[in-house]
């Protein structure tokens, strides 16, 4: 695991670039006064495998922690590539990973 992967998912979503894009997660968009998502950041989804994009802070909390699990659609069908399924970001999907 990269160092940036083992740190706490709130310090990568607090040193991830603000980011007024959609969340990848709700769909969120931030509005004047709203605090921005944040990107790129990389989590996993249990459906679609690893993402890069845009989370608010509220799916944040939940996504960054998640990890691959055997019974996940994306593992046991195979469909992930171990590194990013589905990059959907206007930031450098590198600094992601």
């Amino acid at each position: 695991m990269t160092t940036t992967l083992a740190q706490d998912p709130m310090i990568r979503f607090a040193k991830a670039n603000a980011s007024y894009n959609y969340c990848g997660v709700c769909g969120h968009i931030p509005q004047s006064g709203d605090e921005p998502n944040r990107a790129p950041l990389r989590w996993w989804d249990p459906d679609d495998g690893w993402k890069i994009g845009t989370l608010c802070s509220w799916c944040a909390e939940e996504a960054l922690d998640r990890r691959p699990q055997p019974e996940d659609y994306a593992v046991a069908t195979r469909a992930t590539n171990g590194v990013c399924d589905d990059c959907d970001t206007d930031e450098d999907p590198i600094d992601a990973l």
